[in-house]
């Protein structure tokens, strides 16, 4: 898990960190391009909130969230969901899940200058930074 600041209060992600080992695994078979993704291994990664936030423009209000992606070569799709308590597999976001999409966004994808073994989320400025191998993708989180 990690922890950041926003607006003076604690904002947690809890996720699972899988490793590449080798293998290609953004756009490859564990993460193919244009298929959503749990973000990270096991359970969903979970947001939890006491203040209300942009999430890649998504409004969400205080509470506990999932975050899936469909990663794609230039862009994600963030997918912010009120469900969480679904085990990550994403044969296991059901339509009754995904009627509980809060919303999504799209960011750009950045090339990162060196290779990261483990899947890692960090917060820098107003973003929470996705990566894993040689991809980040910075997922704007504003206070409403």
């Amino acid at each position: 898990s990690m922890s950041f600041t926003v607006a003076g209060q604690t904002v947690h992600v809890c996720y699972g960190r899988p490793s590449a080992r080798g293998r290609t695994m953004i756009g490859g078979e564990a993460v193919p391009f244009g298929t959503l993704w749990r973000t990270g291994a096991n359970e969903p990664t979970m947001i939890h909130t006491p203040v209300a936030l942009s999430i890649a423009g998504v409004e969400v209000e205080p509470g506990t969230f999932s975050l899936y992606t469909v990663p794609n070569a230039e862009s994600w799709e963030i997918v912010v969901n009120a469900s969480y308590s679904q085990w990550g597999h994403e044969g296991q976001y059901t339509g009754e899940v995904e009627e509980q999409e809060i919303g999504r966004g799209t960011v750009a994808v950045e090339t990162a200058p060196n290779h990261l073994e483990m899947f890692t989320i960090s917060y820098e400025g107003e973003n929470l930074v996705l990566a894993w191998e040689y991809t980040r993708v910075g997922v704007p989180v504003t206070t409403k």
